[in-house]
């Protein structure tokens, strides 16, 4: 229920109020998340640039969720290797759950990365990024073949254009005893095709790809990539697509 509080003041009279857009319910609001650029580069900084939070109570806890929204913010100096925990296949487990496991061709699945500390003691944790870590979803087929990558060689660049070259950071986490860090990530049942002409404003990995058109009906394995800098178990989550 909305309540609309108005303040009072005696003069001169208050504006009429702007009539309030209701949203049916059950519907969700298509928002365009794709980054604008003005040209400008006045007063803009990386994400991953921008004031970090301190190591404490915000990138430390029993539960973080979103993951991706923390590491954004808890950016850290690149560790040494005597700092990553010895022994991760036995203190973290990662789990896959899927928003449905029967999908039809061309369509999304959001897929929900758990990630647990199963050990008795403070688990930190080390994530890379170009500047912000990133969460990508691999697709293979019966015989572990990729699937939603283009075949064949891929093309040269374009003349003028080259691979991007990013400054790497790093993101810390550190989990409680028995705590979890959580986040969602989506992955649509398309083939793709190499898009040069994407190069200059590509900010994927790889050479440029674009959708392609559906992804046949068939039984697949979807492996989500962590950009974690630890020796860590990554199951793969069993997806149909079906007609």
């Amino acid at each position: 229920m909305l309540v609309a509080t108005a303040l009072v003041v005696a003069c001169p009279p208050p504006a009429q109020p702007k009539p309030l857009e209701m949203q049916p319910i059950g519907t969700v609001p298509i928002v365009d998340r794709t980054p604008k650029d003005d040209g400008s580069d006045s007063g803009v900084t990386a994400p991953n640039s921008a004031t970090p939070i301190a190591q404490g109570e915000a990138c430390s806890g029993g539960d973080l969720d979103p993951l991706d929204d923390v590491l954004r913010r808890c950016e850290a100096p690149m560790p040494k290797n005597a700092e990553l925990p010895s022994g991760m296949k036995d203190k973290l487990e990662v789990r896959l759950t899927p928003s449905t496991t029967q999908i039809t061709p061309g369509g999304r699945v959001d897929v929900t990365v758990v990630l647990h500390n199963k050990s008795n003691e403070p688990l930190p944790l080390w994530f890379s990024g170009d500047p912000t870590p990133r969460f990508e979803v691999e697709a293979f087929d019966a015989k572990g073949k990729r699937v939603d990558i283009p075949p064949g060689k891929q093309p040269p660049y374009p003349k003028g254009t080259a691979p991007p070259t990013r400054e790497v950071k790093a993101s810390k986490i550190t989990l409680e005893k028995g705590g979890t860090a959580r986040m969602k990530v989506p992955w649509d049942a398309v083939k793709t095709k190499w898009a040069p002409e994407k190069a200059k404003t590509w900010e994927g990995r790889g050479f440029p790809r674009v959708p392609s058109g559906p992804l046949p009906a068939g039984k697949y394995n979807l492996r989500v990539v962590l950009p974690i800098l630890n020796d860590v178990d990554l199951p793969k989550l069993p997806i149909e697509v079906a007609t």
